[in-house]
Formats: C-alpha cells, sequence, structure tokens
C-alpha cells in the first residue's frame, strides 16, 4: 500500500511539475501562439537570411488577427496568405511587417502595435503560384533612419543605385516608417517607384533616372536623438520634377517553356536570372517574368535558355545574332523542341518578339 501512495504521489509532483512548466513558459517556442510549422500548400515562400527569429504579420499593423506565421533564423517556410486577402484568385499584393521573436515575447499579443517592426516589404500573389521573398540581415539591426512617402503609390528603397539591393519598402503615404541596419554606414537611397497592375497581374516598376532623386542617409544608434528623416519625394515641387525625370529601369520578357518533363533556366550573358515571383526553374507549360536591365535605345543582350547540358540562343525569328533589348518594353520568349534528339542542342528554339513599349509617366500619373 505503501508503495501505491509512493508511486500515486511521484505522478501528482509530475503533473505539479508539467503545469509550472506551462506557467512560465519554460520553453518560448511550444506556447506563444506562433506556426513556426508552415503551410504546405501555402504559396508565399518566406526565407529567412537573418540570425533573428521572426513573426510576420500582413498588413500596415502587427496584430494577433493578421499573424501569418513565424520562419525561424536561417529557415525558409511557405504560408498561406489566401486568408488575409480577399482577392487571391485574381492576383494582387501585400505588405508583410516582421517582428524578431525577442521583440515579440517582451511586447506580448496585446501591445503589437507598439512593436518595433524589422523589416517591411511588397509581397505579391496569385492563385496556384508561388512567390519567393528574401528577409536581408543587413537591414536588421542596432542603427536606424526614418523614411516617409509623401505619394499614393509605393516605392522601394535601393542601395547605390536603381538596380542595387532592396533597402526597405514605403507603402503609399507611409509615415516615419524605421528602417534598420546592422552598421553605421551611410546608405544612397534610389527611389524606385512599384505598383501592381491587376490586368497583367504583375508589378510594374519605374525609378528616377537623375542622381538628384537619390538620398544619402547616414544611420544612428537608436538611442540617438539625432535619428533623421528622409523623404521621397521631398516636397510637391519634386513630384513634378520625377514625373520629367522617369523611365523603366528593365525590360520586362516573359518566358514560356514548352519542353515537356523538364525545367528550363533563363540566362543573361550566362547568369541565371530569377523572375518577379522569385524563380529561377520554369516548369514545363509555366510563364515567368523575368527583368532585363539595358538602356533606353537598346542594347544587344547574349539570352540563352539553358536545359539539360545546353544553351540555346534567343533569337528573333529569322535572325542569327542576338537580340536588341530596350527598357521599358514588353516582350516574349517562346522556347519549344524541334527535333526528336533531346540530346542534339539543334533540337531545340527559344524565339523572342517585341510587343509593346510602355508608358512610364502616363502609369505613374493614373497610379498617384
Amino acid at each position: 500500500m505503501k508503495a501505491k501512495k509512493s508511486f500515486l504521489a511521484l505522478l501528482l509532483l509530475a503533473a505539479a511539475s508539467m503545469f509550472l512548466s506551462c506557467g512560465q513558459h519554460v520553453d518560448p517556442y511550444v506556447f506563444d501562439g506562433v506556426n513556426w510549422n508552415g503551410d504546405n500548400s501555402g504559396t508565399l515562400e518566406l526565407i529567412n537570411g537573418s540570425n533573428k527569429d521572426m513573426v510576420i504579420f500582413v498588413g500596415q499593423q502587427p496584430a494577433q488577427s493578421s499573424m501569418l506565421g513565424g520562419v525561424r533564423a536561417g529557415a525558409t517556410k511557405k504560408y498561406d496568405i489566401s486568408k488575409h486577402v480577399s482577392d487571391f484568385n485574381v492576383g494582387g499584393y501585400a505588405i508583410i511587417r516582421g517582428v524578431s521573436k525577442e521583440e515579440y515575447d517582451k511586447i506580448g499579443v496585446l501591445r503589437l502595435n507598439e512593436a518595433k517592426i524589422e523589416f517591411t516589404a511588397m509581397v505579391t500573389y496569385k492563385g496556384g503560384a508561388i512567390y519567393r521573398y528574401n528577409i536581408d540581415p543587413n537591414y536588421m539591426g542596432d542603427f536606424a533612419f526614418r523614411v516617409e512617402n509623401n505619394i499614393n503609390i509605393g516605392i522601394e528603397l535601393r542601395k547605390n543605385s536603381p538596380d542595387g539591393e532592396k533597402v526597405a519598402y514605403l507603402p503609399a503615404l507611409q509615415r516615419n516608417q524605421m528602417v534598420y541596419t546592422s552598421s553605421s554606414d551611410a546608405v544612397t537611397l534610389f527611389p524606385v517607384y512599384v505598383f501592381f497592375n491587376k490586368l497583367t497581374a504583375e508589378v510594374n516598376t519605374i525609378r528616377s533616372t537623375s542622381i538628384y532623386n537619390s538620398v544619402n542617409a547616414a544611420p544612428r544608434p537608436l538611442m540617438d536623438k539625432a535619428i533623421q528623416t528622409y523623404r521621397f519625394p521631398n516636397s510637391e515641387q519634386d513630384i513634378m520634377k520625377i514625373l520629367d525625370d522617369i523611365s523603366y529601369p528593365v525590360a520586362y520578357i516573359n518566358v514560356t517553356s514548352n519542353i515537356d518533363n523538364q525545367s528550363a533556366y533563363f540566362a543573361n550573358a550566362g547568369l541565371r536570372l530569377f523572375s518577379q515571383r522569385g524563380f529561377d526553374a520554369i516548369g514545363t507549360g509555366e510563364q515567368l517574368l523575368f527583368e532585363i536591365a539595358s538602356s533606353d535605345a537598346g542594347t544587344e543582350k547574349d539570352l540563352r535558355v539553358l536545359v539539360y547540358n545546353h544553351s540555346i540562343p534567343v533569337r528573333f525569328a529569322g535572325e542569327t545574332t542576338p537580340p536588341i533589348i530596350k527598357n521599358g518594353w514588353d516582350y516574349t520568349v517562346s522556347v519549344s523542341v524541334v527535333g526528336t534528339d533531346i540530346a542534339d542542342p539543334a533540337s531545340y528554339r527559344a524565339i523572342i518578339r517585341e510587343d509593346k513599349k510602355r508608358n512610364a509617366k502616363e502609369e505613374l500619373l493614373t497610379s498617384l
């Protein structure tokens, strides 16, 4: 009887220990209410290149109801964004914001509106298509500057040139957004105007061609009262100047692969390119949109399609020389098999066609 009582006491002790452990949240990843496993059928793929576990929210303000899920440091996870948007099947874009797990634990779910937002991005979506976004560790840290968007269109801030890496994204009319950096090194910011075209389900990108529309931002420690605010554009006068000084920084090339049971890649001068959706491999029957930096007058580009061990040159129909590609124009490339021997490079064709020229000023004015 005594042994039975001892066994019962041990069970009660174990139960009490579990109860106390739950109350103390010994393991912060078990009882935090964050989905760290992702969604197998998700269409938004997040790659966390930082050393911080991040909690992701959809929309302008972090809230428990808008939580997408969590991505641990160095991990890649897919999430289902359809539950947070009303036009998922048609396609569109959403703003996502990231809060570090440390900040999330410190603030708590009832005060998420006060949380330090480490990064902001515009992500696109469309039913049946997967889009990929990278969380850059260089813009997460203990230094910062503020930025504001004074126009009714989203702005990407790029480092050192309009074609540089993305530093931050400013939604339309965004005020007092902090951009965090890992050092106090100054950053030259080029504004690139970005908006989603629902008719084409594409992201349109318009840049300023003038160095005088760039800003040199100086990050300061977070406790420093001298943290400065940089505005894009700085005044209404600047907005009108922008309209006279904008162009597309790239040509837009839609590539379709008609090669059965084999993915293909699109390359420029031997370098594989990533599409707007974040993927490089083009599946059978799939169409991906690529951006090629060129010039307004046009530049000869060594465009190729890579399949098996072959490098198939992209050519205009009936021509043998590399195509001239012009910024601001739409192009289509169709890749197909024309022979029977898949080991013979001559069995493949990659034909490019020039479609239409986009009007940057008209598109920007329509969106303002």
